[in-house]
């Protein structure tokens, strides 16, 4: 059984340019102009590092090898810095 999502319509007040711009990459992205808008708006508003995968941050086996040669960093260096603590574990 689908699960159906409550849509509100809304109303903006858009300049024609910016219509005719959304209107083009909607059909570029071969979408709705209402999806289109929507998925941007959502895009817009949520973190980035949700839309990252593994593999876009993992360091590769040079760079992982070069961070054995790097002195040490605080905790509170590392906490800020995932990536770098990261490679520094390896």
């Amino acid at each position: 059984m689908e699960t159906q999502v409550t849509k509100v319509q809304t109303g903006l007040r858009l300049s024609p340019s910016l219509i005719a711009r959304l209107k083009r990459g909607a059909r570029q992205k071969d979408m709705s102009f209402n999806g289109y808008v929507e998925d941007l708006l959502e895009k817009a508003i949520t973190p980035t590092m949700i839309h990252l995968r593994r593999e876009d941050y993992l360091p590769d086996e040079k760079i992982l090898r070069l961070g054995k040669t790097i002195p040490a960093f605080t905790e509170e260096e590392l906490a800020r810095d995932p990536k770098l603590a990261y490679i520094l574990s390896k």
